[in-house]
């Protein structure tokens, strides 16, 4: 979960952003806004943002000294500004300063979404060199939670590594990388484990038929579905019901 500041004075501006983060990133967390040099840095200080989104038209606010300031404290911060001003020396000195990205007002949300989705992949990629070098950060504990919050919401729906990378907002290419170095095993084995072990329960507690069983954690086909089961298990669903029952199986099965 990637922590989001956002610094403005324009409460119309700021509703504007809030609600399009909410709408469309479910891995960004909005701290409490601020308004003035003070409170950004207060509210940094407190929840350490690794996002930030800066007015440079607010009023007692100098967006460069900001930035001078939290990049000492926070050095993996992504800073993205907007602003009326669009000459080539603002634009050159906020280029310098390192900014992510430039937007000029009135804001586009479209190019804004964008922005903060390079931002956020950005961030990804200090997140898995931290999981590579066996020094996982808070925010790629936070990533793997999510992503494991997921699949465990919706195992029993159509989903693919594609559907979960879509729903983090990453590259596709990166969450299997980042998903097999943090669990310990590939995207696919885990759903198809996890399914297997609901199916087990549900084997153990309902007397739904092995059909219903296999709609239930995910599965259309029935049969591919008892296969797979017999694969991770070592019994059939029927086997494997019999067996919790204390019914003795026949020797040919």
């Amino acid at each position: 979960m990637c922590r989001l500041l956002i610094v403005s004075d324009d409460l119309s501006e700021r509703r504007a952003i809030r609600k399009l983060i909410e709408e469309t990133f479910m891995n960004i967390k909005i701290l409490p806004d601020a308004t003035t040099e003070e409170e950004a840095l207060k509210i940094s200080d407190r929840f350490l943002p690794e996002m930030m989104l800066l007015d440079m038209d607010t009023i007692f606010l100098d967006g460069f000294s900001l930035e001078r300031k939290l990049s000492q404290q926070l050095p993996n911060l992504k800073t993205i500004i907007f602003t009326k001003k669009n000459d080539f020396e603002t634009v050159h000195h906020a280029l310098r300063c390192g900014f992510l990205d430039y937007l000029v007002k009135p804001i586009d949300l479209d190019e804004l979404k964008f922005a903060i989705d390079r931002s956020v992949k950005s961030l990804n990629q200090v997140s898995l060199m931290d999981i590579l070098n066996n020094k996982p950060s808070n925010l790629a504990k936070e990533q793997v939670n999510m992503m494991l919050d997921y699949i465990h919401d919706h195992f029993d729906e159509e989903i693919n590594l594609t559907t979960l990378s879509d729903v983090m907002h990453l590259n596709r290419h990166y969450v299997s990388r980042f998903f097999k170095e943090a669990v310990g095993m590939n995207f696919i084995d885990y759903l198809t484990n996890y399914r297997i072990e609901k199916a087990k329960q549900l084997l153990m507690k309902t007397d739904d038929s092995i059909t219903e069983i296999a709609g239930t954690v995910g599965y259309l086909d029935a049969t591919y579905f008892s296969k797979l089961f017999k694969k991770k298990a070592g019994f059939s669903p029927y086997q494997y019901r019999k067996k919790l029952q204390g019914e003795c199986l026949p020797t040919s099965i």
